[in-house]
């Protein structure tokens, strides 16, 4: 049976709209938006204000199924033991889970049994799908969803509730959870939807500081997961799915009546299809016109696809270049090549977009040689976007190889580190920093990032502004205070 010819799909596709949700259920939901040290960009500082897309989707999820819902946004409070007292009479309490927020995660769970042993804790997201023996052997929460959340979380609740809906613990694939001895369970991994058309709209008006206001930039996408498996990159949802071009130009209506002017579309790579992009801009993108940037892959673009973006309010596109020497391109199984970066970057600057490229320094195979090409390359190609050094996430096909051979010895000890983590310079200095470039110093490392970054900074972006203009002189990133608790590395 597909997974959308469930019971529970049938009934996540057939909720209410967001504003229509009525409170059938005495159960009261509260989901915590955790803080991330994470640094933005100058004119970028909105990607931590905008609404998420996940926990909105949830939001609408919990309320279209009867619950009373409330969401607690600590993304501007580093410090957990602000929701002391803010939770003490919620009877389940769900924890969005990042890669950087682990020490946050494990705080919250211990205020939330001191103040209110009875409450349910569950925890979702990228973080706990990556590791979830892990993160749960080193939290209190009670259940972990693992993978894509609407159907599992949906059958969760059920369980919770004692409804007529409700199926044996055991039964709900995609969940963690303990047993009455506190032996935790892992249950049988979820299948991906077949048919993202289920998913429920994102519900705006759960987020406080929006609340009967026009909301200038949000976060959208018509697609889960990705053709590509790099070698760094973690993907909860791993296979390619996407929504009907017709749910999209729906959703776009829908969202539009909140005035949003600017969309992230964050969707792992915005071109796969190209006549379904042709499709998605000729029909849905008229619902709602707005001005966007999205993730792409430096191959499989073409001139006509790159014209009709622009033509439909696309300003920039963040290619994942990673680097431009093949040897690490291939470590990181980027499928890609020099000669296709050169050719990418020619057609988008010919098309009008503006051209974003992400890099990473440090790859094991990493020399001097590769880096002073890098160098080379962004003193020709000033529109990198952003650089940061290699980061071993858990999941990854390089944070298994890190286990394996003992680079990383205490896993526990590495989620306090990614933790630390703001993308900045400095993040080298910091106690618990893994250098995988065996043939580079720390010091080797750091200039390159300097000497990158330094680049970049003299052209920074910002949506409302049409010309590519580049500053007099460089600006240094507006760094957010990292959460002191994630310092305390155990």
């Amino acid at each position: 049976m597909l997974p959308s010819e469930t019971q529970t799909y049938k009934r996540v596709a057939n909720l209410p709209l967001p504003h229509e949700a009525v409170v059938t259920n005495k159960i009261k939901y509260g989901l915590v938006v955790p803080p991330s040290p994470f640094v933005m960009p100058q004119g970028w500082e909105w990607a931590h204000r905008a609404p998420f897309e996940g926990p909105s989707i949830i939001a609408s999820l919990i309320k279209g199924l009867g619950y009373e819902f409330r969401l607690l946004d600590q993304r501007a409070v580093k410090d957990p033991d602000d929701l002391i007292g803010k939770l003490k009479n919620y009877d389940v309490v769900g924890i969005s889970t990042y890669e950087d927020c682990f020490p946050y995660i494990k705080k919250v769970c211990e205020i939330i049994k001191k103040e209110n042993p009875s409450c349910i804790i569950e925890l979702g997201g990228p973080l706990v799908t990556s590791a979830p023996e892990l993160i749960m052997r080193n939290t209190i929460a009670d259940y972990a969803v693992v993978g894509e959340g609407e159907l599992t979380l949906t059958e969760l609740m059920d369980y919770i509730s004692e409804n007529k809906y409700a199926k044996k613990i055991e039964e709900i694939d995609g969940l963690a959870w303990r047993n009455k001895d506190g032996e935790l369970i892992i249950n049988k991994e979820r299948e991906q939807m077949d048919n993202l058309d289920a998913v429920p709209f994102q519900d705006f008006s759960v987020w406080e500081m929006y609340r009967g206001k026009d909301i200038p930039e949000i976060f959208l996408s018509y697609s889960r997961g990705c053709i590509c498996n790099c070698a760094f990159c973690y993907r909860p949802m791993p296979k390619l799915k996407y929504k009907s071009v017709d749910r999209v130009k729906r959703e776009l209506a829908y969202l539009g009546k909140y005035n949003f002017k600017f969309a992230w579309w964050n969707d792992l790579t915005f071109v796969n299809n190209l006549d379904f992009v042709h499709k998605l801009l000729n029909e849905a993108f008229p619902a709602h016109p707005h001005r966007w940037v999205c993730f792409a892959r430096a191959v499989g673009v073409n001139a006509s696809v790159l014209k009709h973006m622009k033509e439909n309010g696309c300003d920039l596109i963040l290619y994942g270049f990673e680097s431009i020497s093949q040897d690490i391109l291939d470590c990181y199984r980027k499928g890609t090549t020099k000669h296709a970066i050169l050719n990418t970057i020619h057609l988008t600057r010919e098309s009008g977009i503006k051209c974003g490229g992400l890099l990473i320094v440090g790859a094991p195979n990493e020399t001097i040689k590769e880096i002073n090409n890098l160098i080379e390359f962004c003193q020709e190609f000033k529109e990198i976007t952003r650089v940061k050094y290699l980061s071993i996430i858990p999941g990854t096909a390089l944070y298994r190889k890190a286990l394996e051979d003992k680079t990383i010895t205490d896993e526990l000890t590495h989620l306090y580190w990614l933790a630390t983590e703001e993308s900045v310079e400095e993040d080298i200095d910091r106690p618990g920093f893994i250098k995988m470039a065996k043939g580079l110093t720390r010091d080797q490392l750091k200039y390159a990032y300097h000497t990158v970054n330094t680049m970049i900074e003299q052209r920074p972006y910002n949506y409302e502004i049409e010309e590519n203009v580049f500053l007099e002189k460089p600006i240094e990133f507006k760094k957010g205070k990292a959460l002191e608790e994630s310092r305390k590395i155990n």
